[in-house]
């Protein structure tokens, strides 16, 4: 007999068939995933202890080699390779520069071998990578360095199913970069990351580069003054007294952007050489603006040399920019002498001038003495040899010498011309007068120490003023008979002029030939200059 609830219990048995609709089949639907995803935890749990756990793996022991066979162990090798992230900085005058990098390592380790039966676990991530094994490598230029810790530590560590570890982390490094200046700023520069083991030998442990992409670089990677322009890997093995060590690295290539320094240090000198140039344009009296010119741009050539070598370290060879700047300072300072010389020339013209003047009235006294009667020169204008002192025309009498205190002449002749500074006229013969074919000159050198009366033939310069007794046989035409002295002619000294010397002829004083010289030649040597060193430093030397 079946027997059924009493009322007091319909209410109670719905409402649990009600509610086991909600809550106990979904949970019973849901049973099976969660025991799933347990599982597979609790297998990697499982892997994870049978490879590393306590006991199982000493990381004080290095990996076995590929080729171990039984007379020996083999060196465990180590695939290498880079991620360049960044580089920051690159310092000519500490020779060094910041990079930061993500250095990765892989290698076999049998002793990390695991079976996943359900092949579902690829690799197993450790997070905490000091439980195994790794290469003791060290970066041998490295001068400072940091791993990053934010926000977590920025470190990979995976193994795979076949013993096969990754290890990954990120490094920012200051590495030494020695440098060889002598092209500077048209140089090329190779730094180098060096790795290395620093206890294992090689009969242990040997770095390699990874077959395919060794070196990856960040796209648009953009430095101040510098282009990447290659890399290239190598290796370093290097032998001590302890043994041999393997080492890799990676040369990275850096060309120097020119464009920098042709702003801030090419055309700023240029500018400086030209500036210079101006006081060749200036007047040569206007002395305080050409020495201040001169001055200003020679300071300011010393200073933009003091800063280039301050951003330098100080070598012991010649740079192509001490090259240059050395020039460009020997212009500054030859537009400085070139005033130097300009200003000694002028005072030197001032001075001939002077002279000159004073020559010129001296020259105005003699045609002044000349025109009123010759007592200065001691002539007379009779026949007779007493107290007159004689003339020309009586050098055979006893009269002709020295006398009152002037330098006595043998007279003249009858008649002369009435202007003495006017072209030659013909003259009648004196009855004293030497043979035709004989001439006697009287120079005058007008110069401060007075008069000098020679017999010589005319030779000297332009400048000599010479006072002749022309004497001529008779001739039909008289001179007037009011003409008591000799004919003073001015004579020049034939000379050749080529186009050159005609030209600076034009240019009336010394000082402004050397200007007008120094106009050609300075920039002219400059330019010159210009082909030769950027020949050299650019095409030549490449």
């Amino acid at each position: 007999m079946l027997c059924l609830p009493g009322p007091k219990y319909h209410i109670t048995f719905y409402l649990l068939i009600y509610f086991s609709d909600f809550i106990i089949i979904p949970w019973l639907l849901n049973l099976p995933f969660t025991s799933g995803s347990a599982s597979f935890r609790e297998q990697e749990k499982k892997i994870l202890d049978s490879i590393i756990g306590q006991g199982a793996y000493d990381r004080r022991i290095r990996p076995s080699g590929l080729n171990a066979s039984a007379e020996g162990d083999g060196p465990c090798i180590v695939s290498i390779n880079i991620y360049l992230r960044s580089i920051s900085k690159i310092s000519d005058l500490d020779m060094e520069y910041s990079v930061q990098i993500t250095f990765r390592e892989e290698w076999k380790d049998s002793r990390l071998v695991y079976r996943d039966p359900s092949e579902k676990i690829r690799y197993l991530t450790l997070t905490d990578p000091d439980r195994i094994w790794k290469p003791d490598v060290f970066f041998t230029n490295e001068k400072e360095g940091h791993f990053h810790n934010i926000i977590m530590p920025n470190v990979l560590l995976r193994i795979g199913s076949d013993g096969g570890v990754l290890y990954s982390i990120r490094l920012s490094l200051i590495l030494s970069c020695p440098m060889n200046l002598k092209y500077y700023p048209l140089d090329k520069q190779n730094c180098y990351i060096k790795m290395a083991s620093y206890g294992y030998t090689t009969e242990d442990l040997v770095f390699m580069w990874k077959k395919t992409d060794p070196v990856q670089v960040i796209k648009q990677l953009h430095l101040p003054t510098f282009a990447l322009a290659d890399y290239i890997t190598e290796y370093c093995t290097s032998r001590t007294n302890t043994g041999e060590y393997s080492c890799v690295q990676v040369k990275l290539i850096f060309r120097r952007e020119f464009s920098y320094y042709l702003i801030q240090i090419y055309i700023p000198c240029i500018m400086l050489v030209i500036v210079s140039w101006v006081s060749f344009w200036l007047d040569p009296n206007a002395i305080p603006a050409r020495v201040s010119l001169g001055v200003t741009t020679l300071l300011t050539m010393a200073t933009q040399i003091s800063g280039i070598n301050a951003s330098l370290p100080p070598v012991s060879y010649i740079k192509a920019i001490d090259v240059w700047t050395g020039v460009c300072l020997f212009f500054v300072f030859g537009a400085l002498l070139e005033f130097a010389l300009v200003n000694y020339a002028s005072r030197s013209d001032a001075h001939r001038a002077a002279r000159k003047r004073r020559a010129e009235n001296q020259q105005q006294q003699v045609q002044q003495v000349l025109g009123g009667g010759g007592s200065a020169f001691g002539f007379t204008g009779g026949g007779g040899g007493g107290g007159g002192g004689g003339g020309l025309g009586n050098m055979g009498n006893p009269g002709y010498g020295m006398t009152g205190g002037g330098m006595g002449f043998p007279p003249p002749p009858p008649k002369w011309d009435s202007n003495p500074w006017e072209p030659h006229q013909p003259m009648p013969p004196h009855p004293m007068d030497p043979p035709p074919a004989t001439k006697w000159e009287a120079r005058v050198d007008l110069k401060p120490r007075g008069f000098q009366y020679s017999s010589d033939n005319f030779h000297s310069s332009r400048a000599s003023y010479v006072m002749k007794p022309v004497l001529r046989g008779p001739q039909p035409n008289p001179p007037p008979a009011n003409n008591k002295f000799h004919q003073v002619e001015v004579r020049t000294a034939p000379y050749n002029q080529n186009c050159l010397t005609r030209w600076f002829a034009a240019f009336q004083t010394r000082s402004k030939r050397i200007d007008v010289l120094a106009r050609i030649l300075f920039p002219l040597m400059f330019s010159l200059f210009n082909v030769v060193y950027w020949i050299t430093y650019v095409v030549i030397l490449g």
